[in-house]
């Protein structure tokens, strides 16, 4: 059998990196508003996020675990993969940079 042609190696694409790089925030957003405010609705989590002007760091925040999904990319060789993680890092960056300068 063609090692090559596993379902793991088809996976070191820079779309699954991406991917992956931009879900694994979303998700860590997602759990720390289940952890710091599970009786509010999400929409005034927001709301108070921006009020208080912590929208930036709640994003930088949220970015932590995909250093996590990078080095667990380098560790496994999926080098391509782990390219898409750090181009959603910068998109996020991108994103930062913007929210702390428009709120």
């Amino acid at each position: 059998m063609n090692q090559d042609n596993t379902i793991w190696t088809r996976l070191n694409t820079l779309t699954f990196g991406l991917i992956a790089g931009m879900l694994v925030p979303l998700l860590a957003l997602v759990i720390l508003y289940l952890i710091s405010s599970p009786d509010t609705a999400f929409t005034e989590f927001v709301e108070f996020i921006i009020s208080r002007k912590k929208l930036s760091s709640l994003i930088s925040l949220s970015l932590v675990p995909d250093l996590l999904v990078f080095f667990i990319f380098i560790w496994l060789n999926y080098l391509y993969s782990a390219r898409g993680v750090l181009v959603a890092v910068f998109l996020f960056a991108l994103i930062v940079v913007l929210t702390k300068f428009i709120t």
